[in-house]
């Protein structure tokens, strides 16, 4: 995949000034679902080319359709080639630039949303699922007449990159009586080990100003 030399130049002169960004053909800017901090991933005409970059201008995370890849100093970082992002998705770098989250969904709005954290590490791509514990932690708060996991979405990173603001929500499906109940858990990366929960008030409260709008429009249970 070659990526236009005139084009980084410009895309990283640019976010000097304003911040991460991404860029992509025709788009602008959409609101992400979980977090205000991230890059939306959309589709524009049925294609999809966007490069995000890092709060330290030295990485590129570049999605193209269903793949995502990582550039560090012009080379394409290996140990990622099978990675795949989903049509729904979104992307927030940690502050320290050596990771990054994608919350994708594999149906659509109502779910199932998932996460799945890309860390950087020795010239190298490391996938990693940090949201075993919320999973197990958050499906003690509610019950649905069938088996369903939570939606998962990731929201802010914190500490510099070291700890993850992850909100688990109730799936809205009809067999959950409780649907779209939320819950905020605060995890370590890369051990996914809770150091932290509250309940939907508390996580309005505390961190209402992050929240994208799936989250934000909702009321409390």
């Amino acid at each position: 995949m070659k990526t236009n030399i005139p084009v980084k130049i410009f895309l990283l002169s640019i976010v000097t000034l304003f911040g991460p960004l991404f860029i992509g053909e025709g788009l602008l800017a959409q609101e992400a679902e979980w977090s205000r901090e991230a890059s939306s991933l959309p589709y524009n005409k049925g294609t999809r080319h966007l490069e995000i970059v890092s709060p330290d201008k030295g990485k590129i995370a570049i999605i193209d359709g269903v793949k995502v890849v990582v550039v560090m100093e012009g080379k394409h970082l290996p140990n990622n080639e099978d990675a795949g992002v989903n049509a729904l998705a979104e992307l927030l770098w940690s502050p320290n630039s050596t990771a990054f989250s994608i919350t994708e969904s594999y149906g659509g709005e109502v779910g199932d949303w998932h996460v799945t954290v890309y860390k950087i590490r020795d010239g190298r791509v490391y996938r990693l699922n940090v949201t075993k514990e919320v999973v197990k932690s958050f499906k003690k708060h509610y019950r649905c007449t069938e088996p369903e996991d939570p939606n998962v979405g990731a929201v802010k990173w914190l500490n510099g990159g070291k700890r993850l603001l992850l909100v688990a929500e109730v799936p809205p499906h009809s067999s959950c009586p409780e649907m779209g109940k939320l819950r905020g858990y605060i995890v370590e990366v890369p051990t996914g080990k809770i150091v932290q929960q509250f309940d939907e008030s508390k996580l309005k409260a505390d961190w209402g100003q992050y929240l994208g709008k799936r989250l934000s429009h909702k009321q409390n249970n």
